[in-house]
């Protein structure tokens, strides 16, 4: 789109057009890429989750198309989704409640 991930979280959030988002990282961006774990891919995805908590966001988040762990991929989703927990704890602390 041109724009850097957290330029469109800001045009848009202050807009309040942010409903959904589907979370997850990948290894480059597009058009060719391979999703990765959220703590394994080119962004840092703490930068997402305190911009969408500056910006006030008010939004589904999905946790999105992770890799398979030992276990299958039930494992994989509980590592995916303590993972935003532990981002959205740390984008509170760092930008308030």
């Amino acid at each position: 789109m041109g724009e850097s991930i957290i330029d469109t979280i800001r045009l848009f959030g202050r807009r309040n057009k942010i409903f959904k988002v589907h979370f997850r990282n990948v290894n480059r961006p597009l058009p060719h890429f391979v999703e990765t774990f959220l703590d394994d891919g080119y962004y840092g995805m703490s930068k997402i989750m305190k911009a969408l908590r500056e910006e006030d966001v008010d939004c589904i988040l999905i946790a999105d198309h992770w890799p398979d762990m030992v276990g299958g991929s039930r494992t994989g989703f509980a590592f995916t989704m303590g993972y935003i927990k532990a981002l959205l704890e740390r984008a509170n602390e760092e930008v308030g409640t």
